[in-house]
């Protein structure tokens, strides 16, 4: 008896040491699967905003000093989420599940990201093309409704490390460059991409309500000569138009600020009470232009009852075979397209006659 139970003994003692071995690898397998990043990023539908109502308890348009008019329905707002950053992307368990949701898209990181940008960088990108969208909204809107404003040039994102890191400051007016009156992006860039860097621009700014003037000395970035700036044209409305869409970036939400604008300063209602969605850039000209993202925002309208979606023309390519069930996606180039669209949803929903992301 005593033979039979010491020869059992290491076996017990194998078979521990292997079933340990083999749930210690088996939760290895599983923490690596969820945990470890991948070189991808997972978009997904984010939040829906409607531009006619508030957001954290806010309005999200509000006009002072000029007459305005009472709205009704929705007009959707779209973004996006990224699973994963910079440095890190989504699990790997994260990604697989995503290949088999449709509502979701598998991003290479650098396909987002510009080479040595992280999170910071991207964001604060982010952050200047919304200011930018806004503007123009405010100006497509404007000019649809004959509604004349000035602009003018001024700095809205500096680089610190870049030539004009210690010179200029976000909100500085540009007023002349080289003793030049300044016109437009393209005459500043041309100017300075003129002194291969090296002669100073001289530029004159009107900062704080004082005028002063400053140089800088271009560096090379990219193969072109920058002064480390991004200047825009900031529209000088002859009345207020704020807009407040919380931590939302980027420039898809033009178009739909835009309707949004120039519904609450016309009479009746663009919607006819009804709920859209659209996304596209828009430019002071009403032209839209095409977002990523439009498969993730598609769903994201599905999600918020959505039947009608605005969908800038360029983007239809990308819409055909993946549109939600339930949803009509209205194909659209300007605003006056918007607008025609707006007229049949709301006076009868028949959209029949609009041309469509699937014709």
């Amino acid at each position: 008896m005593s033979i039979f139970e010491e020869s059992r003994k290491p076996r017990n003692v194998l078979w521990a040491i292997s079933t340990w071995f083999i749930g210690a690898g088996v939760v290895a397998g599983v923490l690596f699967v969820t945990v470890a990043p991948t070189p991808y990023l997972v978009e997904q539908p984010g939040p829906v905003y409607d531009v006619l109502g508030n957001i954290n308890k806010d309005p999200m348009i509000s006009i002072s000093g000029q007459k305005t008019y009472e709205t009704e329905g929705s007009l959707d707002m779209l973004t996006v989420t990224l699973q994963g950053s910079a440095d890190r992307g989504a699990s790997w368990f994260y990604v697989g599940l995503a290949k088999f949701d449709q509502t979701k898209s598998i991003l290479k990181i650098e396909d987002v990201y510009p080479p040595g940008w992280d999170d910071e960088q991207l964001n604060e990108e982010s952050d200047v093309m919304m200011l930018d969208s806004q503007a123009n909204a405010k100006a497509a809107a404007l000019n649809l409704l004959d509604i004349p404003y000035d602009s003018y040039q001024a700095v809205t994102l500096v680089d610190l490390k870049g030539a004009a890191g210690k010179i200029l400051k976000a909100g500085d007016k540009v007023l002349k460059i080289q003793g030049q009156d300044v016109i437009d992006i393209n005459q500043i860039k041309a100017l300075v991409e003129e002194t291969e860097g090296k002669r100073p621009v001289v530029l004159d700014i009107l900062r704080d309500k004082k005028e002063m003037t400053v140089s800088i000395t271009p560096k090379k970035v990219d193969g072109s000569w920058r002064i480390g700036v991004y200047i825009s044209a900031v529209p000088v409305f002859p009345f207020d138009i704020d807009i407040n869409v919380g931590n939302v970036g980027g420039p898809s939400a033009g178009q739909m600020l835009a309707l949004a604008i120039y519904d609450k300063l016309t009479p009746g209602s663009l919607t006819g009470g009804e709920k859209i969605a659209g996304t596209g850039t828009v430019d002071p000209d009403g032209n839209i232009g095409p977002i990523g993202g439009i498969v993730q925002k598609m769903w994201g309208a599905s999600g918020a009852g959505v039947k009608w979606f605005l969908a800038p023309s360029e983007n239809c390519s990308e819409v055909i075979g993946k549109i939600p069930k339930g949803i009509s996606v209205i194909k659209v180039s300007t605003l006056q397209d918007s607008l025609a669209a707006l007229n049949e949803i709301s006076s009868n929903g028949n959209t029949a006659s609009l041309p469509t992301c699937t014709k």
